[in-house]
């Protein structure tokens, strides 16, 4: 979870919502509920405030398995 404030600039707005839409697509229909698309996003986001912009960086980011 994000504990502090970052912004993002629009075309990285645009990049994470592409890489989170695909995230998303491969996570099979019955397990795609809102927990597991925050999940998803929270673990991206955190990836960006870190400074993480390759996307497939950004996508390994957003289907790891943590605590």
């Amino acid at each position: 979870m994000l504990t502090h404030h970052t912004a993002f600039d629009p075309e990285t707005v645009t990049l994470l919502t592409e890489v989170l839409d695909r995230a998303a697509a491969a996570i099979p229909g019955a397990q795609r509920s809102n927990e597991c698309k925050s999940r998803l996003a929270s673990n991206i986001l955190g990836a960006a405030a870190a400074g993480e912009r390759d996307p497939i960086r950004l996508y390994a980011a957003a289907l790891a398995v943590g605590p």
